[in-house]
């Protein structure tokens, strides 16, 4: 897995290349977190995410508790359709606000 991130006016965009999974978790968790801060506005772009394990949700739900603590927010973008079944069936997409393209997530912070 690869993690690369951008900031595009204000808002942190985190790109996830690759699964997450028991394997990769601690990974992504110990590259996203460090990454918020008070009322943070951050972007998942998960185009390149096909699959989400359950480690790979305690990471998105770790990743939404501190930024709901710190003001922040979080949309997730580019969402493949196994992914947003993973997430519906197990209540976690009532935690993420989710947008078809990057540049939407973006629009909608800045509204």
């Amino acid at each position: 897995m690869e993690i690369r991130t951008e900031t595009r006016d204000g808002i942190t965009i985190v790109e996830i290349i690759g699964n997450i999974d028991s394997n990769t978790a601690p990974q992504a968790q110990g590259t996203i977190m460090p990454l918020i801060d008070p009322n943070c506005l951050l972007v998942l772009d998960m185009e390149q995410c096909h699959y989400v394990s359950s480690a790979g949700l305690r990471v998105l739900l770790m990743i939404a508790k501190l930024l709901a603590t710190k003001g922040g927010q979080c949309a997730l973008a580019n969402v493949s359709d196994e992914v947003k079944d993973v997430m519906e069936i197990t209540g976690f997409a009532s935690f993420f606000k989710t947008y078809d393209t990057v540049s939407t997530a973006v629009e909608a912070f800045q509204k």
